[in-house]
């Protein structure tokens, strides 16, 4: 396993997918700091943005590598780890956006509350703050990265389809009512009730993302 996942992050480097990705992110998270929010709501915002861009980079690898390499690379290893590599390989790149996110929040965000002259400061005196940030972007991690999974290949294999169900699969992750992630960004989006984000959402986030990775790999061992 440990080969596969060198190998699907090696074409994430040397395929430059990792780029737009990137760059996206460092964008959306730049909007918010320059509307100069509290720490809470920064970290709030560095979240959110994760479903969308982890959604992405998950299409991204899913359609990185050429049908023959796909058909050797299941040969020689199988489908099922195959396919799980590309989806933790994925995953991962969107830990490390999350964490650079939380990191960026942190240093030019608000201060959490007016006597807190020092950002940093802040955040230590308030862990609270710090944690209901990190637990929500531990759940919209988990509901990208099952967006990306379920509308993109080998499940939803027409190009247009794909794309139109992973945006459509996006909005209503951040605004429905049901969704993981939705109920995580209201519970924590108080600056004066920051709390971790609870267990119902987390153990929602990765219920869904073992159901949609399950039907992922089911379906490139059927393709296979």
């Amino acid at each position: 396993m440990s080969a596969l996942l060198r190998y699907q992050t090696s074409i994430m480097l040397r395929s430059h997918r990792w780029i737009f990705p990137l760059i996206a992110y460092g964008l959306l998270v730049s909007v918010g700091a320059a509307a100069s929010m509290p720490l809470a709501e920064g970290l709030n915002w560095s979240a959110a943005m994760l479903v969308p861009v982890v959604a992405f980079l998950t299409r991204s690898m899913l359609m990185a590598e050429p049908d023959a390499a796909r058909a050797c690379v299941a040969a020689a290893a199988g489908p099922v780890r195959a396919q799980l590599a590309t989806l933790l390989v994925a995953l991962g790149g969107g830990v490390v956006l999350g964490v650079a996110g939380a990191v960026f929040e942190v240093l030019t965000d608000a201060s959490v509350s007016a006597a807190d002259a020092n950002k940093l400061s802040a955040t230590v005196a308030h862990p609270a703050v710090l944690f209901a940030g990190l637990g929500t972007a531990v759940v919209c991690l988990l509901i990208g990265s099952a967006v990306g999974a379920l509308c993109n290949p080998p499940l939803l294999r027409h190009p247009g389809l794909a794309m139109l169900s992973t945006l459509a699969a996006i909005v209503l992750a951040l605004a429905s009512d049901v969704s993981p992630a939705s109920a995580a960004l209201r519970e924590s989006g108080s600056l004066k009730a920051a709390h971790w984000p609870g267990g119902i959402p987390l153990a929602a986030a990765a219920a869904v993302l073992a159901i949609t990775w399950t039907a992922s790999v089911l379906a490139a061992a059927n393709r296979g």
